[in-house]
This record gives structure tokens, C-alpha cells and sequence, in this order.
């Protein structure tokens, strides 16, 4: 295949084995081009110029894509060339069996004819894969030379497409392709349906109209009937409206008499009220007059308590007097003993904190002096360490050179002196190893050149990068070897061990402070100090330092003591505070209840002479006797108001009221129920002799006859036709049937190619279901079947491409054509595509597969497979 000015490919040529060929190349490189061109040699006349052919020219070039195809088929061998859009041009020169040249549309029918004499062009169409098409399935029923080969794998199954036919068209006449009635057959049913929708129609009317005639008949009784009840629900409506005015002249007596019952039930509650305010009058009056003795009581009683407080109080403010000042001596004595306390503390603190203050000056200055010696000095552990590895590095690049440079050994034997360049070779062997050029001599005999070749020079070159970048090293650390580095890497370390000791020195100094909190202590104490000495206030703390001895025992002691008894004296001055306030609190309880006292009494006479005047002032209105006779007056005229009302009741509760209303109620609502029902069945009168009327006059009966008449003959007419429509039915799904049986002993050959195939790629438990279009339905693996739909992208592409190699195999006699395989296995894993190498070296042996792809890593497995490049100018 060459292409010239194809797309991106200026002009480039590639050869194809017979087998398996890999066309290798980076995207956009031309492999997709090859596929292309072939189809557009099959299928495009060099005039066409379509967007498909506009698409081959190369960007900002006036050039013609041109393809050529050198190819054997059947018995011809040709080459076919074609130029397009510029200068368009088609050759065909046929080199064998009889050598031809042809060009134009000539050569282009001629090669079309070729193709057609030698070639399946479905079959060719079908084995081509092209990029991005990798996962569909091709179609393969209406290939011929498939068909062919499985006639030949199967044997013949027999001609009977000319039965079928005729049996088809017969199907036709009565059944659409989906089933369903049509002609004489269907249009029958369809008269059958709409005859007896018409008779259904009828016989609805029919019944319709007898429904009529008896509702008329059951109306008329209906309507008898509730005209004689009108007229005995109006009588029995004025007879009850007679008896309920009788019941409203009861009810106005019975009204009266209880309006008379409340008057007299008000007149008696009334002088009873009088009666009890006179009596309530008495009975305060009496309440007062001993509420006044009661208080006089508390008063007397008050006076007496008040003067006993008065007494106790003075007592308790003298001893309060005294505890106080007891209280006052016993502190002053305390802080004297505290004072010189403090001071001795104080003093041992300082004595402390100075010798605090003097070792943490000592270690910080160690170790900044340990901290300026370690700065000063580069090697460090990480700086060793590198060091130490640059050395070995070296050490290694130097064995290495000298392992593999040329080893020389020299043994002189003879009277002839051997040199080795100015060393002479005495008794002992002369050895080295040659990493320069060594020119060996045997004084007039031979003059020898020995060179160290390339390898120990790389060698060289490594070790030579090593000794640099050690060397390196070194003068960064500023040392000069190894040991060097050693040596100031143990300096650092003890420079550094010395740090270490001076900040845990300085730690258990400081203590969790810093050196100036330490100082800043250290002088307030001592100011401290220096001012309690030179205060006058401290003679009196030195003197009883002296007293007690100077020790802190002693001054502790002495503070404990003057302290328990300051407490001691506190505790008694503030039980006689407290019990002079108690004193003092009594007392002005005392006073106050006192004053309360009196002025409850004095309220108390108040209250006493308003209550002797009020019963004096009712006493001259109304005597008490006339509100005791105004009483029992009352009582006897409700007992006769009472009685009178209880008659009237009785005469009213014995007409039944209740009853009476209810019975007025119902004839009321029947009259009413009476009447409008009475008024609905004089209109359906109305109604259904107008519709009884109405159907009368359509004659339903004798319409319902005919169509009942035409409804036979149909179903006559089409029981018939059913019967030759079900016969060929029969028929026809019997014959095809067997067909159907025959066409899976037609496919099974394909099916089998496949399983033996997909054994080897996906295991020995591999099998697929072919329909009957040759198209693979669904996958079993390790007993399971999934729907070829449902498989992954990786696995209906590795199916989609063994049913091509498949009928590349069936097929691959003198009918066969090229499998042409653009940028396919993209799903597959390293396994399967072990696995599909092995299946493509099988398939290359009969027929030839072209594989276009861009990672040859994926086809490196194909045993006989040859690799070709796209070769450009």
C-alpha cells in the first residue's frame, strides 16, 4: 500500500505478509489512512468530491491525495492506483494471468468487476474494524461466501425458499408481518364487530323501553296512592293544630302563677336578710368589747418585757467593751512575732536565691561558649554522613572500573628482555589492569599496543564524578579527608554534650523562672531587708527575737502561740458583740411590740364605740321584734303562691306538650314530603308516556330482526375465510420451524469456530449462543450467561473480533478476505491479550490479518506476526 499526499502522510509505503502484519506507528501517523484508503479505492470514483474525499487533501496544500494497492486475488495480480480532487486519475494494470492497462472509469469498473469475480465485498466490509467501532458486532447473515462455507461445514439443508414464498404470500392475504388480520379476513371480523355493536345497540333500546312500560304501570299505583294520603295528612294537620292552641292557654296560667312564686320567694329572702343583719349587728357589737380586754392583756404584758431588755443590754455593751480591747492587745502582739518572722525568711531566701543566681550565670556562659565552639564547626551528623557515602561511592566506582577494565599478566620466558612501557619484566609476573593505553615490547621481536577500550572509560568517567563530587563535599565541611571530618564531628559532638550539661545546669537553676525574675527577686529582698533594718517599728521584733532566741524554730513557735491566742481573744470579743447585738435587738423588738400594743388598743375602743353606735341607730328605725314577725308574714304568703303554681303545672304536664309538638312537627313535615312527592310523580307521569311515545315510533323491533338476520351471515362468511386463514397459518409456522431447525445446524459451525476461540482467551468453560442472523446473543462463563448488551466494553470487544476471525477461517479459501483490525484490544487486559495472540497466529495461518495500531506492546504475543511501519519520504 503506498499513499501520496494523504492526509498528514506526504508519501509512504507499507508491505503486508500473508499472515499477521502489525502496522506500528504514532497517532496521526497514517495507520488509520491505510484502512481509509483501501475502502475509498473500493468504493469512491477519482471525480468524486465529496467532504469525505475534501477531508483527505492536506491542510494549505493544492495537492491530490493519491492511493495505490498492489494485491493478488483469485488469479489476478494487479496494481490499482487513484488520484483525487487535483488532477484526478484511475489506473488498473492487471499483471496476471494476462497483463492489462486500463485508466478512468474503465479501470474502475474493471477492478469493481474483479472484486466480484474473486471476492466477497460484504464479507471484505464486514472483517474491517474501523477506529472506534471496535465494540459492534458485524453483520454477517448476508454474506454468501459465509453462507457457503457454512452450507459446506453443515451439508446441504435443501432449496425450499420458492414453498416458503408461496406460503408467505398466502400469509400475506390474511395476516400483517406483525400478526395481525387484514383483507377479506379482517374487514369480516370488523363487519362481524360492528353488526353486533348495532344488535347490542337494539337490544339495549328494546330492554330500554320495557324498563319504561313497567316503571308507567308502577307510577300510576304511586300516584293513586299519594293523593288519597294528601288528603288525610290535611285533617290530621288541623286536628293537632287545635290541640296545641288549647296547650298555649296552659301555659300562660302557669306562667302567672310562677311569676307570683318568685315575687313571694323574693319578699321572704328579703326579711330573712334584715333579721340576720340585725342579729350580726349584736354579735359584733359582743366581739369588741372582748377584743378590747384581749389587747389591754398584751399591752400590760409588753410594758413589763420592754424594761427587763433594757436591763440586759446595758450589761452586754460593758462586756463587749472589755473583749475588744483584750482582742486589740492580743493581734498587736501577733504581728510583732510575724515581723520577725518574715525578716528571717526573708533572709534565708536571699541566701538561697544568691547562690541560684550564681550557678545560672556560670551555665549560660558554659554554653555559649559550647554553642559558639559547635557553630564553628560544619560537620555534622548529616554532613558526615554524606561524606561517608561519597567515599563509599567512589570506592565502588573504583572497583567497578577495575573489575571490568582488561587485566594484563606478563611472564617473561626466553633470553628476549620484555618491557611493559619503561618497566622492565623480571623473574616475577608483571599484572595491572589496564585503564590506560600499555605498550608492551620484547626487544626485537615484537612491539604490542594495548588499549582500555570504552567500557572501563565510562567507568572511568563515574569514578571520576565520584572523586568530584566527594572533593566537593569536603571543601563545603571545610575539612580536607575523611578522617578530618571524623575528627571535627567529635569535636562538635563534645562541644555540643557540654551544651547539653550547661542547659540542665541552667534548668535546675532557674527552676521554671528565668534568670532575670531570678535577679529581680533577689534585689527585692535585699531592698526588703535593708529597709526593715533601717526602720525604727523593728526594735520591738529584735527584741523579741533576742528574747526567744534567734533560731526560725523559736520565732515560729512564738508566732504560733501569739497567734492562737490573738484567735482566742478575737473569738471571745465577737461572742460579746454578738451577744450585745442580740441584747440590743431584743430590746427594740420589745419597744416596738409595745407601741404596737397600744395602738391595737386604742383601735380597738375605736372599733368598740362604732359598733355600739351602728345597733343604736337600727334599734330606733326597726325593734327587733317587728323583723321577726315581718319573717313569718312572708313565709305564709310564698306557701299560697306555691300551691297555686304547683296546680297549674300539674294541668299543664297532664295535656303532654312534648308530645304535642312532635306530632305537629310530623304531620307538618308529611304534608310537605306528600306533596313533593306527590308533585315528582305527576312529572315522571308526564315523562315516561312521552318517551314510551317516542320508542314506539322507531320500530326497534323489526330493525333489531334485521340486523340480527345480517349478523348471521356474516359470522357464515367469515368462519370460512378464518378457517383457510388458520390452515396457512399452521402452515406457515410449521414449515418455518424446520427452517428454523435447519438454520442451527447452519450456524453451528460458526458457533463452534467461536468456542474454540474464546477457550483459549477466556477459558475451557467458554461458550456462546448464536442467533440466527450469525450474531453472537449472550456469553456463558464459569456457568453463568450474561446477554452480550450487558458484557463489558472489553469483552463484546474481544467477542466482536472473534466472530471475525471466525468467519475469516470459515472462509478463507479462494472467497476469503483481509481482517483489518484499526486500533482494536483497547479494553483487554495483559492476560487476554496473551491469550488473543495466540488465536490471531492460529488465524494468520490461513488468512490475512491487519492489525493498525499505535502500542505494538499489545500484539508482541503474535507468533508469526511481522511488524511494519508506515515508511515516509
Amino acid at each position: 500500500m503506498t499513499l501520496r499526499n494523504f492526509r498528514g502522510v506526504e508519501e509512504g509505503t507499507v508491505t503486508f505478509a500473508p499472515g499477521v502484519t502489525v502496522v506500528v506507528g504514532p497517532n496521526e501517523s497514517g495507520k488509520s489512512s491505510i484502512a481509509e484508503a483501501i475502502r475509498l479505492l473500493r468504493t469512491t470514483k477519482s471525480s468524486a468530491k465529496s467532504q469525505a474525499v475534501r477531508n483527505l487533501q492536506p491542510v494549505g496544500r493544492d495537492v491530490g491525495p493519491e492511493a495505490e494497492i498492489e494485491l493478488e486475488t483469485g488469479p489476478y495480480a494487479l496494481v490499482y492506483r487513484k488520484r483525487w480532487l487535483s488532477r484526478p486519475m484511475t489506473e488498473l494494470e492487471v499483471r496476471a494471468p494476462v497483463p492489462v492497462q486500463l485508466s478512468g472509469d474503465e479501470a474502475h469498473q474493471r477492478f469493481d468487476a474483479i472484486l466480484a469475480e474473486t471476492v466477497d465485498v460484504d464479507l471484505w466490509n464486514a472483517l474491517e474494524v474501523i477506529q472506534g467501532q471496535a465494540l459492534d458486532q458485524p453483520s454477517l447473515a448476508h454474506i454468501s461466501a459465509l453462507q457457503q462455507a457454512l452450507d459446506d461445514s453443515a451439508g446441504a439443508t435443501g432449496d425450499h425458499d420458492a414453498l416458503m414464498t408461496a406460503v408467505d404470500d398466502e400469509y400475506a392475504r390474511y395476516f400483517t408481518p406483525g400478526g395481525k388480520q387484514r383483507g377479506d379476513y379482517a374487514e369480516s371480523a370488523t363487519k362481524i364487530a360492528a353488526l353486533e355493536e348495532q344488535a347490542a345497540a337494539l337490544h339495549a333500546r328494546s330492554a330500554e323501553m320495557d324498563r319504561y312500560v313497567a316503571e308507567h304501570n308502577v307510577n300510576e299505583r304511586e300516584f293513586a296512592r299519594l293523593s288519597t294520603l294528601e288528603v288525610e295528612t290535611q285533617a290530621r294537620l288541623a286536628q293537632a293544630e287545635k290541640s296545641v292552641r288549647a296547650l298555649h292557654t296552659l301555659r300562660e296560667e302557669l306562667t302567672r302563677a310562677e311569676d307570683a312564686v318568685r315575687v313571694a320567694e323574693s319578699g321572704h329572702a328579703q326579711a330573712v336578710r334584715d333579721l340576720a343583719a340585725r342579729r350580726s349587728l349584736v354579735d359584733d357589737l359582743r366581739t369588741r368589747a372582748d377584743a378590747v380586754e384581749d389587747v389591754q392583756m398584751r399591752v400590760d404584758t409588753a410594758v413589763r418585757a420592754l424594761a427587763e431588755s433594757g436591763a440586759a443590754a446595758d450589761d452586754a455593751r460593758v462586756l463587749a467593751a472589755a473583749a475588744t480591747e483584750r482582742s486589740t492587745s492580743a493581734r498587736r502582739t501577733k504581728d510583732a512575732v510575724a515581723d520577725a518572722l518574715s525578716r528571717h525568711r526573708d533572709g534565708a531566701e536571699r541566701r538561697v536565691l544568691a547562690q541560684r543566681v550564681r550557678r545560672a550565670r556560670d551555665a549560660s556562659a558554659a554554653q555559649t561558649a559550647a554553642r559558639a565552639e559547635s557553630a564553628s564547626i560544619l560537620v555534622d551528623d548529616l554532613v558526615l554522613a554524606e561524606l561517608t557515602d561519597l567515599a563509599t561511592t567512589c570506592q565502588v566506582a573504583e572497583g567497578a572500573r577495575d573489575a571490568a577494565a582488561t587485566r594484563l599478566r606478563i611472564r617473561a620466558h626466553g633470553a628476549h628482555p620484555v618491557s611493559v612501557g619503561d618497566d622492565l619484566v623480571g623473574d616475577d609476573p608483571y599484572e595491572a589492569t589496564v585503564l590506560d593505553e600499555v605498550r608492551v615490547t620484547i626487544d626485537g621481536v615484537v612491539d604490542v599496543v594495548i588499549s582500555p577500550g570504552t567500557p572501563p572509560a565510562d567507568l572511568d568517567g563515574r569514578v571520576a564524578e565520584a572523586r568530584e563530587a566527594f572533593e566537593a563535599a569536603l571543601r563545603d565541611a571545610g575539612v580536607d579527608s575523611l578522617a578530618t571530618a571524623r575528627a571535627s564531628h567529635e569535636r562538635r559532638r563534645a562541644a555540643q554534650a557540654r551544651h547539653d550539661a550547661a542547659q540542665t545546669t541552667l534548668t535546675e537553676a532557674l527552676d521554671s523562672t528565668t534568670l532575670d525574675e531570678l535577679e529581680v527577686r533577689l534585689a527585692t529582698l535585699e531592698q526588703r531587708l535593708a529597709a526593715a533594718e533601717s526602720d525604727g517599728t523593728a526594735s520591738s521584733g529584735d527584741e523579741l527575737s533576742d528574747s526567744e532566741g534567734s533560731s526560725r524554730d523559736a520565732l515560729e513557735s512564738a508566732y504560733d502561740a501569739a497567734r492562737e491566742a490573738a484567735d482566742e481573744a478575737e473569738a471571745a470579743a465577737e461572742a460579746a458583740r454578738v451577744a450585745h447585738d442580740t441584747a440590743r435587738d431584743l430590746l427594740a423588738a420589745t419597744g416596738e411590740a409595745a407601741v404596737r400594743a397600744r395602738q391595737e388598743l386604742e383601735s380597738a375602743h375605736d372599733e368598740l364605740d362604732r359598733a355600739t353606735t351602728r345597733l343604736a341607730a337600727a334599734r330606733d328605725g326597726r325593734p327587733d321584734a317587728g323583723l321577726e314577725r315581718a319573717v313569718a308574714e312572708a313565709d305564709g304568703a310564698r306557701a299560697t303562691v306555691t300551691a297555686a303554681r304547683d296546680a297549674a303545672r300539674a294541668a299543664f304536664e297532664a295535656a303532654s306538650p312534648a308530645t304535642l309538638a312532635m306530632e305537629l312537627d310530623n304531620v307538618r313535615d308529611l304534608v310537605v314530603r306528600v306533596d313533593a312527592e306527590l308533585d315528582r310523580a305527576a312529572s315522571r307521569r308526564v315523562e315516561l308516556k312521552t318517551l314510551l311515545d317516542d320508542r314506539a315510533a322507531e320500530g326497534i323491533h323489526d330493525r333489531l330482526a334485521d340486523v340480527e338476520a345480517a349478523l348471521d351471515r356474516a359470522r357464515s362468511t367469515h368462519l370460512r375465510v378464518h378457517r383457510s386463514a388458520q390452515a396457512v397459518h399452521l402452515l406457515r409456522s410449521t414449515l418455518r420451524r424446520h427452517r428454523d431447525e435447519a438454520q442451527r445446524q447452519y450456524v453451528a459451525p460458526f458457533r463452534e469456530r467461536i468456542d474454540r476461540m474464546g477457550q483459549v482467551v477466556f477459558g475451557p468453560d467458554f461458550q456462546v449462543s448464536i442467533g440466527t442472523d450469525l450474531s453472537i446473543e449472550s456469553r456463558t462463563l464459569a456457568g453463568r450467561t450474561v446477554p452480550f448488551g450487558s458484557l463489558s466494553g472489553g469483552a463484546r470487544e474481544q467477542l466482536g473480533v472473534l466472530g471475525r476471525l471466525a468467519c475469516a477461517q470459515l472462509v478463507a479459501g479462494d472467497g476469503g478476505a483481509p481482517v483489518i483490525l484499526d486500533d482494536t484490544m483497547g479494553f483487554a487486559d495483559p492476560e487476554r491479550l496473551q491469550q488473543l495472540a495466540v488465536v490471531l497466529n492460529d488465524v494468520g495461518r490461513s488468512a490475512q490479518v491487519v492489525l493498525l495500531t499505535c502500542q505494538p506492546s499489545r500484539f508482541d504475543s503474535v507468533g508469526s506476526a511481522r511488524t511494519a511501519r508506515l515508511v515516509t519520504a
